[in-house]
């Protein structure tokens, strides 16, 4: 649009030019005055539609650049959550009464309230640990006497 419009006011220029205008007559000088407005005028809104474009240039870049830094940021947390997952340590526990095989974590195993109910009967069930410290150190104990 910028340079249609410098294009326009120089085509202008052109015709007055060529119609031989008289620019010291009353109407010449006021045609003359609109004429050099309509240049100066076009040539600003070139310049503020090239600054404009570079805006919009500087806009995206900085938007990618947001983008960049909000991907690393929850990219972290998701390695971190995925981290965090991993530590706890999971355990097979076989129901006395059907069989099944159900997986539990440290903390519910090893709660001293709770009684482990299995998810695929209904039978509720206490679980005896295999290879305890304590255990280790009664173990010992015999063998020394």
């Amino acid at each position: 649009m910028a340079m249609d419009l410098n294009a326009k006011a120089a085509y202008i220029r052109g015709l007055m030019t060529g119609m031989e205008f008289d620019a010291d007559s009353k109407n010449g000088k006021v045609i003359a005055a609109m004429m050099d407005l309509l240049e100066e005028m076009a040539a600003q809104v070139t310049e503020h539609d090239d600054a404009l474009d570079q805006v919009y240039d500087e806009l995206e870049t900085l938007d990618q650049d947001v983008d960049d830094i909000v991907s690393d940021l929850y990219a972290d947390d998701d390695e971190d959550e995925d981290e965090e997952d991993d530590d706890s340590t999971m355990y097979e526990v076989t129901c006395p009464n059907c069989g099944q095989i159900s997986t539990l974590d440290e903390e519910t195993l090893m709660d001293p309230e709770g009684d482990l109910v299995c998810p695929h009967c209904g039978a509720t069930f206490d679980v005896e640990l295999e290879g305890t410290e304590e255990d280790s150190a009664e173990e010992t104990d015999k063998q020394d006497q």
